[in-house]
């Protein structure tokens, strides 16, 4: 296997890990291993990326992906061009038909396929930002249940977190408690006398005020 800019092969590479088999990977059911659909108008790209971060580093399919592989010197590996067209079909799978019409191509290997995609959600950082710290800051509880309000805090926050926005605990905790409703009004003044208070710990007490 020939790897960009180096001599090195698979075989001398100590971190490569075992070659998948085609088949294993082809039958993976990737729904179920990505159960969100990535859209330009939701909070999910971040947890998106996650969970295709962690398929990859579990069946070693990052060189595939990170263009750490010539890929048009391996076109004539049957394995690995079958690893490819089962990756870039899982891409195709998991986006919705707004983001697949703007990133398929019919000769892009898994690696560009990859590349788009994440290009679409990183490429505006400024604008997505500032976007996103208006949802963020501007998050209210209204007529949501507790897990529901603080599910759209995490998400937010994460996808901060995806484009190197610095989000910590004590931000997510001052936000959420100011976006609670008059409903949760004691347990928002409740919340300093907490010990230790974390974002997860907050939820599980509120959660309990609200049953």
């Amino acid at each position: 296997m020939s790897f960009k800019g180096s001599s090195m092969t698979r075989s001398s590479n100590p971190f490569a890990g075992p070659e998948p088999s085609a088949a294993a990977i082809r039958d993976l059911n990737i729904e179920v291993r990505v159960p969100i659909r990535l859209d330009s108008s939701s909070m999910s790209y971040y947890t998106w990326k996650t969970y295709f971060n962690l398929i990859f580093c579990r069946y070693y399919l990052t060189e595939h992906i990170d263009g750490s592989v010539d890929s048009e010197y391996m076109r004539g590996d049957p394995e690995w061009s079958a690893i490819e067209a089962t990756i870039i079909r899982w891409f195709y799978q998991t986006v919705s038909k707004d983001i697949l019409h703007t990133v398929v191509a019919q000769d892009d290997d898994a690696c560009d396929v990859w590349a788009k995609i994440n290009v679409l959600f990183t490429s505006n950082k400024l604008q997505r930002l500032v976007f996103l710290q208006q949802e963020f800051f501007g998050c209210h509880q209204d007529n949501s249940t507790i897990d529901e309000y603080c599910m759209r805090i995490k998400m937010l926050a994460d996808e901060l977190r995806g484009i190197s926005a610095k989000v910590y605990d004590d931000l997510m905790l001052i936000t959420l408690a100011a976006g609670l409703n008059e409903d949760f009004i004691n347990a928002a003044s409740n919340l300093t006398l907490l010990p230790q208070p974390t974002f997860q710990r907050v939820i599980v007490y509120l959660k309990l005020e609200e049953r």
